[in-house]
């Protein structure tokens, strides 16, 4: 063989070694850049029932800032495309569409809006290319996805949760173990529960709250972080006389492994204690207590509840009576006396304040809420170690009516000039008048400029229906949102 025909088969070679890689490139790309062009896809497939991607290899993950999840799926050959939709499916007998049903989509991937502790369904049906004679799947695979933590145990309805807490052992685990009571379920909790140093995810359903029932024995405590979420409250055996009682206590033996600065028991992030879209009988007893043990929550989180207040104790709804709270979050709830009282709604020891546990800053978040006859005659904030530079009150779009004696902004600052003050859009009405010369007090008062007062135009208070009427209000956006008009 001459030196010329070798370099000729080389040239030869080189060449089809050129054509293979650029065309393995095209077909790899068909996939990660989508459809181009029939060919891409067809890949020598004719006259052929395609079949959609199987559920096994679909996948699934969070972008990088974690408000979409990426749903990818491997080529089917011969497709032009595929038929794709998304649900939401946290009442199964009613999906919801997430973006467009059906939508056609030319590549292997699909994005949609993260959501938490909600339940997915996404269909992808592979589709045919008449160009080749491919017909399309006969069906879609559907696969399934949740962004709830996985239950750990499922509590059958009808259950005494204190006999069940007392014949079962927790798994001891550095992270959340969530329990889980059935949709529509009903149950009781006879005596304490103490769920002690275990990090609980305590939730019913997203859509059918089961309900929970207590005696007057009934208590669930904790002495770490604990969520509890989606579940309907009946705690009216637990008198307003009862010395320990509480929705929701700290254990009166604390973890001693968590004492620290200044003896505090304190429960840090990422642990917290969190009661999340939970809604209540009328209250006869304290929301949150200590249990007179010197307990320092980081954070605390009370969100999207309707919490109403009968009867209830004087020394405070939220009574940390020998600790305090770092940081406590108020949003979007319904909180109401279905009786005119006293009392405080949220107080601490007076000492308490962020650097003796050990903190540099401390806050009392309050948004969107709606307040209405909370503490008439009584003070929406007592915890005079609070006033101070460190501390921040920040209250936007909340409304208040007939609360805590005329003067909500006052106590929850606690005449205090010092605390660093962030107020917008809240309203103020009290006795069927606009409380200004009190609530925006140059001193102590909102200062923001647009604060404001005027009547709600509640619906049916007296039974629980804040539904607002005020152009103003609702213009502001403000209060619990579940009470705005939707606007068509």
């Amino acid at each position: 063989m001459n030196l010329r025909t070798n370099n000729m088969k080389q040239i030869s070679l080189k060449k089809a070694s050129l054509l293979f890689a650029l065309a393995a490139c095209l077909l790899l790309s068909s996939c990660i850049d989508g459809y181009k062009d029939d060919w891409t896809f067809s890949s020598g497939v004719t006259n052929a029932k395609l079949g959609s991607p199987t559920d096994t290899s679909i996948h699934i993950v969070k972008n990088a800032d974690g408000s979409k999840l990426i749903l990818t799926w491997p080529v089917v050959y011969g497709a032009k495309g595929y038929e794709v939709s998304a649900y939401n499916v946290d009442d199964p007998a009613n999906p919801k569409v997430l973006g467009v049903a059906n939508q056609f989509i030319d590549g292997c991937k699909l994005e949609c809006d993260y959501l938490d502790d909600t339940r997915y369904k996404f269909t992808i049906k592979a589709l045919g290319n008449p160009k080749y004679n491919n017909k399309d799947a006969d069906s879609a695979t559907v696969f399934r996805y949740s962004t709830l933590l996985p239950a750990y145990a499922i509590i059958p309805d009808g259950t005494d949760l204190y006999q069940y807490y007392l014949n079962t052992v927790i798994p001891d685990s550095t992270l959340e173990v969530a329990y889980e009571l059935v949709p529509n379920g009903h149950y009781t909790v006879s005596g304490p529960i103490d769920f002690q140093k275990h990090w609980i995810v305590f939730r019913g359903d997203k859509i059918h709250h089961p309900t929970v029932t207590y005696t007057p024995a009934g208590r669930i405590m904790t002495t770490t972080g604990l969520t509890i979420k989606y579940i309907n409250f009946d705690c009216s055996a637990v008198l307003s006389t009862t010395s320990d009682g509480s929705f929701l206590s700290f254990s009166t033996t604390p973890d001693e492994s968590i004492k620290g600065t200044n003896s505090y028991y304190i429960i840090r992030a990422p642990k917290s204690v969190m009661v999340f879209s939970c809604n209540f009988t009328p209250m006869t007893t304290r929301f949150i207590y200590d249990n007179g043990k010197k307990y320092c929550i980081e954070n605390l989180t009370i969100k999207n509840c309707i919490i109403p207040l009968a009867t209830i104790p004087t020394d405070g709804i939220i009574f940390m009576k020998a600790g305090f709270i770092n940081n406590v979050y108020l949003t979007n709830n319904t909180i109401y006396g279905t009786v005119k009282t006293g009392g405080y709604m949220l107080r601490y020891e007076n000492s308490g304040r962020p650097d003796r546990a050990g903190f540099i800053a401390a806050s009392i978040n309050l948004n969107n809420n709606t307040f209405y006859n909370v503490v008439y005659s009584g003070q929406m904030g007592n915890y005079s170690g609070m006033s101070n530079v460190s501390v921040a009150l920040k209250l936007s779009k909340n409304i208040f009516v007939d609360c805590g004696s005329n003067a909500v902004v006052r106590r929850l600052c606690v005449s205090s000039t010092s605390m660093v003050k962030t107020f917008a859009y809240n309203c103020y009405w009290f006795d069927g008048a606009f409380p200004s010369a009190n609530e925006i007090d140059p001193s102590y008062g909102d200062k923001s400029g647009n604060g404001y007062g005027v009547d709600p135009m509640f619906t049916d208070p007296a039974n629980g229906n804040f539904t607002v009427g005020a152009a103003t209000i609702i213009g502001n956006n403000g209060g619990d949102p579940r009470w705005l008009p939707i606007v068509q």
